[in-house]
């Protein structure tokens, strides 16, 4: 039987906050991940699992998790800062966007066509944001993998399928 180690696993963000009063946990996310059925909070250097009742995405960098066996806020108000932690393998590689190196490169949406040509990024923590000129005025395109289904080097092109109203919101 194989035992869980540290080794294994990435902190991927920590509870901040309880949500609302049946034992919910808000956690503020520094990496992507897949959820599955089981998350992982960090006791005394190791991964403890409980099992993922149900979840609720906040935002790109919150989340609500409703753990099994934590059904109140004294209990939850125990695991504020507990960093939470998936395996590894579950972990999405942080795209760098220097790596990319985007700049120049057109925004073609599968829907709406050429959107733009990229003229600078701006990093944050959570997420970077591609910026590009869009019918006489500049908009920031995040650029996370829901968005991006394709870049083609060769041709200096990013195939990306845009979230209905996302152009207006700029």
């Amino acid at each position: 039987m194989k035992t869980i180690q540290r080794k294994d696993f990435q902190e991927v963000g920590s509870a901040v906050k309880v949500h609302g009063t049946k034992g919910e946990l808000k956690f503020m996310l520094t990496q992507a991940f897949s959820i599955k059925d089981w998350a992982f909070l960090e006791f005394r250097g190791k991964p403890v699992p409980f099992y993922i009742e149900h979840t609720k995405a906040e935002f790109a960098d919150e989340i609500v998790l409703k753990l099994r066996g934590i059904d109140s806020i004294e209990q939850a108000s125990a695991l504020l800062g507990r960093p939470l932690m998936f395996p590894a393998k579950l972990v999405k590689k942080a795209k760098n966007t220097n790596d990319w190196n985007l700049e120049g490169y057109t925004f073609i949406d599968e829907h709406l066509g050429v959107i733009g040509v990229v003229h600078g990024i701006i990093d944050n923590t959570y997420q970077s944001l591609a910026l590009l000129h869009f019918q006489d005025r500049e908009v920031m395109i995040p650029l996370v993998d829901e968005i991006i289904l394709g870049i083609n080097d060769k041709k200096k092109e990013v195939i990306v399928a845009l979230p209905e109203g996302l152009l207006d919101l700029n």
